[in-house]
């Protein structure tokens, strides 16, 4: 398999600002120069669970989905970009204005040389457990703290990214073997799910240490109206559809999850926490902002989160 993510810098790798802003990389197509983030730390006074070089980080980010990182944007008062093929403020920072881009796929070459960090050694024992698994360690990446070297084992997870829909499946079929129980989230930003999510498919516990895990596309692997930046067909009303949705589309595991329906109409989600329902399949009633030719349906946007009802299971 060659390796070339489709986005560069993809979904998952740390960015540090000049002002000291350290946000994680969204991997949606972009304009050359910016790349937008979703903002995590910020330097502050006092004690706080992470340090890095003898400074203080507060994490800003309390929740995902649309709701938590608008808000989180608007208490740190960043300056967005107005995008007018996404026809949204766009959370961008420019390459310049980077000292410091991270992918996951260095963070985890950077633990696989040396452990630093008790967190480290924890890492090398979950990679054990999903080799079992088939899963290779060459397709696979770390994002959040312990890619900056800044991680709290006390609280830190292990945040995995798995490059390419074949490794996305592996780790797909492997949490569910390991799961132990159902795992219900309903941290979703607004969006609304029927019936309930269950994310124990990308969340587990993994010899003592919980365990996350994103599917970044490689090349080739974005779905068609994600392909090229100039070519986003971006949301422009609201609209509810019933699409019926054939199971196992690769883009349906990576980020952002994509999937194509037989009604000819795409629906992309922003919430990583959809890809299962969308890799399962079936018919759903999707409430969204289409473009305009009604071609893409979008949920989890910021300006209207929407929903996402199954109504069979079988297309």
């Amino acid at each position: 398999m060659t390796f070339k993510p489709a986005i560069s810098p993809e979904h998952g790798s740390m960015v540090i600002t000049r002002e000291g802003l350290i946000g994680q990389a969204v991997g949606v197509p972009k304009p050359e120069g910016l790349i937008p983030v979703i903002p995590k730390y910020v330097p502050c006074r006092g004690e706080s669970p992470w340090v890095k070089s003898g400074l203080s980080l507060c994490r800003v980010l309390q929740d995902y989905g649309p709701r938590g990182i608008g808000e989180t944007l608007k208490a740190l008062g960043f300056a967005e970009t107005l995008d007018g093929l996404y026809n949204s403020p766009m959370p961008y920072v420019r390459e310049i204005d980077t000292v410091s881009v991270v992918t996951p796929r260095e963070a985890l070459e950077r633990v696989l040389r040396g452990p630093l960090s008790p967190l480290s050694y924890e890492v090398l024992k979950v990679l054990s457990t999903l080799r079992s698994f088939k899963v290779k360690l060459e397709n696979l990446g770390l994002t959040g703290s312990i890619a900056l070297s800044f991680e709290n084992p006390k609280i830190s997870d292990v945040d995995l990214v798995a490059y390419g829909f074949e490794t996305a499946e592996l780790l797909y079929g492997a949490f569910l073997s390991l799961r132990v129980k159902p795992l219900i989230s309903s941290k979703l930003g607004g969006l609304k799910v029927s019936p309930e999510l269950d994310v124990s498919w990308r969340r587990a516990d993994i010899r003592g240490v919980h365990v996350t895990w994103v599917g970044v596309p490689l090349e080739g692997e974005l779905c068609k109206p994600l392909k090229e930046y100039f070519k986003v067909r971006g949301p422009v009303m609201e609209a509810r559809v019933t699409v019926s949705i054939e199971g196992g589309q690769e883009s349906s595991l990576l980020y952002p999850p994509c999937a194509s329906s037989l009604e000819g109409v795409h629906v992309v989600s922003f919430e990583y926490n959809v890809a299962a329902v969308l890799y399962e399949g079936g018919v759903f009633s999707v409430y969204g902002l289409v473009d305009r030719e009604g071609s893409t349906v979008y949920i989890a946007t910021r300006q209207l989160p929407g929903s996402i009802l199954r109504l069979k299971g079988d297309v």
